[in-house]
């Protein structure tokens, strides 16, 4: 497994749940925002090799959890004790968005008037966030537990794992039974992360040529006096 990492970006967490109540979503709670930032996340990492808010996810008891996404919507829910700065992350909370307790076992996000700034997100971006309403936005957190628990992300990652326990969900999950374009992403940032080339499907004529050749022993004569040089100079002894 490979622990891809990537940069946490607060403000499109707050934007993306202000995105999402614009779009019309009204039971905006903080497990539903939370299945939908990871089928955001999947589309766009799968499709354009970057993950949108760059969270740390964790296979809980109710599936993928975004871990940094899930403390900040927490901490809005449940206030500062201590006098708000113009730069705290809570600040920022509570210029975007509006918290509804009254009436509701579960705190609901709703966006405040004029105050979601799409500039803060690419194009594709959007249109990943555009897509996941479209598919989940207006089906029950329940149904969306259901559906991340058929996930390969949390399926691989919750075997073994105690229940009320947490297990890491490593980037490198999410390309299960992705497509070639989308491996390809991945081997990329794998490469670019740890300096590892991984093995591709579209690469197998390739990759069978260089076991050959890198398990083929050669008789000397058919070694060329430069080469037999090289070896000799970098053998091991």
């Amino acid at each position: 497994m490979y622990n891809l990492t990537f940069e946490f970006n607060i403000e499109k967490l707050v934007q993306a749940i202000a995105y999402f109540s614009k779009s019309g979503i009204r039971d905006l709670t903080k497990l539903k925002a939370a299945k939908l930032f990871y089928f955001a996340d999947k589309e766009h990492l799968l499709e354009h090799g970057q993950p949108i808010l760059g969270d740390v996810y964790f296979c809980m008891d109710f599936g993928p959890v975004p871990s940094m996404s899930l403390n900040e919507m927490s901490g809005a829910i449940n206030g500062s004790e201590v006098p708000l700065t113009d730069a705290s992350d809570a600040s920022l909370f509570s210029r975007v968005l509006n918290v509804k307790k009254l009436f509701y076992r579960y705190p609901r996000f709703e966006a405040r008037d004029d105050a979601y700034n799409p500039s803060v997100f690419s194009e594709t971006e959007l249109g990943a966030l555009r897509s996941t309403v479209n598919l989940y936005g207006f089906k029950s957190a329940q149904e969306l537990v259901t559906l991340t628990h058929n996930e390969p992300t949390w399926a691989i990652s919750n075997e073994g794992r105690q229940r009320g326990s947490r297990a890491l969900i490593t980037y490198d999950l999410f390309f299960n039974g992705a497509s070639e374009r989308s491996q390809r992403f991945l081997a990329k940032l794998v490469a670019e992360q740890f300096g590892t080339a991984i093995p591709l499907a579209g690469d197998a004529d390739y990759l069978g040529f260089a076991n050959e050749l890198a398990s083929f022993n050669f008789a000397p004569e058919e070694i060329p006096e430069s080469d037999a040089r090289r070896t000799e100079r970098y053998s091991k002894t």
